[in-house]
Parts: C-alpha cells; sequence; structure tokens
C-alpha cells in the first residue's frame, strides 16, 4: 500500500531582534553592578535576669503544684457526686425490673403481658433517658471542676 507524500510547511526565518548583544550585556552587567543591599531584620531575644528567673521558678512550680492539688479536690468530690448518681440510677432501675418481673408473673393472658411488657418499656426508656442526661451533666461538672484551678494557673503563668 502506497503512502501519500507529506507536505512539508516553510517556515519564515526569525526577525532580527532590536536590540543588540552589547546592549543586551551592558544592562546585565549594570543590574548585576549595583545590587539592592537591605539591612536583615533581627528580633533581639528577650533575656530575663537570672535572679529574677531563679526567684521566680519556685513559686510557680509550687503555685502550680497547689494548682493540681486544688484540681485533683475537686475532681474527687464531683466524682463521689456522679458516683452516688450512678448508684441511684443503678438501684431505681433494679427496683423497677423486679417490680417487672413480680408483676408479669401475675398475668393471665398474652395480650396482658404484651401491655405489660410495652408500659414497662416505655418507662425505662423515659427514666433512662434522663439519668443519662443527669449523668452526662455530672460529668461535664466534673471535667470543669477539675480543669478551673489548672486553667486559671496556665493564664497565670502565661501571662507573666
Amino acid at each position: 500500500m502506497a503512502t501519500a507524500p507529506r507536505k512539508t510547511k516553510t517556515v519564515a526565518p526569525a526577525a532580527e531582534p532590536t536590540a543588540s548583544a552589547e546592549h543586551v550585556m551592558e544592562s546585565v552587567e549594570t543590574v548585576v553592578a549595583e545590587p539592592v543591599v537591605s539591612e536583615p531584620v533581627v528580633a533581639e531575644p528577650v533575656v530575663a535576669e537570672p535572679a529574677k528567673v531563679q526567684k521566680a521558678t519556685p513559686k510557680a512550680a509550687a503555685e502550680t503544684a497547689k494548682a493540681l492539688e486544688t484540681s485533683f479536690g475537686a475532681a474527687s468530690k464531683s466524682l463521689q457526686a456522679f458516683s452516688a448518681k450512678a448508684m441511684e440510677a443503678y438501684q431505681a432501675n433494679a427496683a423497677a425490673s423486679v417490680q417487672y418481673v413480680q408483676a408479669l408473673a401475675n398475668v393471665r393472658s398474652v395480650s396482658e403481658a404484651i401491655a405489660l411488657q410495652s408500659e414497662h418499656m416505655r418507662k425505662q426508656y423515659e427514666t433512662l433517658t434522663a439519668q443519662a442526661k443527669e449523668l452526662t451533666a455530672l460529668a461535664q461538672q466534673v471535667a470543669a471542676d477539675a480543669a478551673a484551678p489548672l486553667k486559671e494557673q496556665m493564664d497565670k503563668v502565661f501571662k507573666a
């Protein structure tokens, strides 16, 4: 199979540059010969007096230790309240389960058992929802009580 001859395109020669090579070199030499000098920006270091730092360090450490102690004390009290509320919820749920089983033992028909179960499940859902909200609020309070003294101490340290 024969191929068709290829067509070639002719390109006109490039136009002569308007600037001579000598003119371009003079421009480059001028730019290179006259560099722009700018003064470097150097931040001055903050130097604290060693005596002042030595006095402040033990004081800051003591204040931080006191803040940690206060934080743990507050967290402990809040956790006791949380544990008491959780135990109260457990006891209420156990009592409701015992009452349900006792009531279920006295049922005489399947429809009565289904109605009893539906009522028990509805009450338990409402109770568990309320308990979860209370425990969540207490857990948030535990975190806030524990974090408050440390936050205050860190604010003091970093503002100084």
